[in-house]
């Protein structure tokens, strides 16, 4: 196994654990929603079904995880904004400066957020934040979004220096 299967494969399975997350989230919501209406109609005759207790904090909590988690994926796999409109037409140098110019950026840009994202981290941690309802401490989702970053800065590496040639060329 090359390097570069084991990044992909890393990446692969830290998007589909973005993926469950996000099951998590959307199931929550399922419920929670379900809740609203038995609320809804137990309240015709005087009854009251709660809602899940929480559940702001959990999803607030849980959405930035799963969403950075699939960035990385994302990249790898072009998922992203680009301008082959407008570069289709252009010379391939301009075509690889734009790439290389590009990747340069999304990989300083990746690394800046988990810079920043570690310093919030600590800073987070050491003000004691807790979410709202629960009392979660906020700090112990953040890490997982550092990871996200450093993973999406490799990947937009990767895809700057070392891209996968197309099947059949």
């Amino acid at each position: 196994m090359t390097k570069r299967s084991l990044f992909h494969g890393v990446i692969a399975a830290w998007a589909v654990t973005g993926g469950l997350v996000l099951l998590v989230i959307v199931g929550a919501t399922a419920l929670n929603a379900a809740g609203f209406l038995a609320d809804m109609i137990a309240g015709l005759w005087g009854g009251d079904v709660a809602g899940l207790s929480g559940y702001e904090d959990g999803v607030s909590m849980l959405a930035g995880v799963a969403g950075l988690a699939m960035f990385p994926y994302c990249q790898l796999h072009h998922g992203h904004a680009a301008v082959d409109v407008f570069m289709d037409k252009a010379p391939r140098w301009a075509n690889r400066l734009v790439t290389l110019f590009s990747g340069l950026v999304v990989t300083a840009i990746a690394l800046w957020m988990a810079y920043m994202l570690v310093l919030g981290t600590l800073e987070t941690r050491s003000d004691n934040v807790e979410t709202a309802v629960l009392g979660w401490p906020v700090w112990i989702f953040m890490p997982t979004a550092v990871i996200s970053c450093l993973l999406w800065a490799l990947a937009a590496l990767m895809e700057t220096f070392a891209p996968e040639m197309p099947h059949g060329a």
